[in-house]
């Protein structure tokens, strides 16, 4: 893939991982910054084999070139609005698919098929 944003950053954070001040986001009846840690995000992708993988929370984006599948990184944001993404290329044919879980909740998911198939994540309002 032709987007770098964020590459060479290490891989253990992940983008918008840092603690930030945040106002309180209702869902449920239970402030989202009172929780410790803060909301948790789970990203994943899979597929055939391997891919190239860009994900992010926000505007904060990393990349994961030629990651084997299937592919996941945990991430934690204290933010009020949290907008995570995720754009994967197959390096080969099948079906690639991509997930986002935010505290337990799967919000999105999405696939594509085919050869060098390209599939995109993206949950707003969290």
């Amino acid at each position: 893939m032709a987007i770098a944003c964020g590459a060479g950053e290490s891989d253990t954070a992940g983008p918008g991982a840092q603690d930030q001040a945040a106002g309180a986001a209702e869902k449920g009846g239970e402030k989202k910054s009172d929780k410790k840690g803060g909301k948790k995000i789970v990203l994943e992708v899979t597929g055939p084999k391997t891919a190239d993988v860009t994900y992010g929370l926000n505007a904060d984006q990393s990349q994961a070139n030629g990651a084997k599948l299937p592919w996941k990184k945990e991430l934690t944001s204290k933010e009020t609005i949290v907008i995570p993404t995720i754009v994967a290329q197959s390096k080969g044919s099948g079906k690639i698919k991509c997930k986002i879980t935010i505290d337990g909740e799967v919000v999105k998911e999405n696939a594509s098929e085919g050869e060098f198939a390209v599939v995109t994540c993206t949950a707003d309002n969290f």
